[in-house]
């Protein structure tokens, strides 16, 4: 996610709170769509790509779009009342690891 983006999430967020209006952000990581599919296919393998772009990941697998849907819909409930100016980051802990 861009600063801007982060920015911008944050900034709204300050702006409207007072009107019960929450602002929030997702940040995916690598997840699991056509794009991803059609990004392997170019490969001569493409299960081996697949396989070394899950193995980058601490669970040994990218991200599915029902997961990001679930955070969204959280984020969109009433159960987050409180969350306001977040981006969250779903990457299953990629971001976190050093890498080249």
């Amino acid at each position: 996610m861009s600063g801007g983006s982060a920015s911008l999430t944050r900034a709204l967020a300050i702006e409207y709170a007072s009107d019960g209006i929450r602002v929030n952000a997702i940040a995916p990581g690598h997840i699991e769509t056509p794009i991803a599919e059609a990004y392997w296919n170019k490969f001569s393998d493409p299960d081996a790509e697949r396989q070394r772009a899950y193995d980058l990941h601490p669970p040994k697998r990218i991200g599915k779009p029902e997961e990001v849907a679930m955070t969204a819909l959280f984020l969109a409930s009433d159960e987050a009342p409180f969350i306001n100016a977040e981006t969250i980051v779903i990457d299953g802990g990629r971001s976190v690891l050093y890498h080249d």
